[in-house]
């Protein structure tokens, strides 16, 4: 078990290094955005109880959406992925 949480952790920390282009920063910041989510349903394509969200999803609701739920690489702003670049040191 402790095995498997290095190796996480070891992708984590290894993940902004290998970020160099936008789509590979914008599916990074896709899954921190659904990693912080806190309920059930964020995306269409996510699944609860077994079932595909697709319309009850968070996204799909006008009302629910939060700014910063991203589901899919055109929902992420550039400015993300510059702020993103400059925080972990990419140029």
């Amino acid at each position: 078990m402790r095995q498997a949480i290095a190796a996480a952790l070891a992708l984590v920390w290894a993940a902004p290094a290998l970020a160099q282009s936008d789509e590979d920063i914008r599916r990074i910041l896709i899954q921190d955005s659904l990693a912080r989510f806190q309920g059930y349903c964020p995306c269409p394509y996510s699944y609860d109880r077994g079932q595909q969200c697709a319309d009850k999803s968070v996204y799909s609701q006008p009302s629910g959406r939060t700014p910063y739920l991203y589901c899919y690489p055109q929902d992420v702003p550039y400015w993300e992925i510059v702020e993103y670049r400059r925080r972990v040191g990419i140029r």
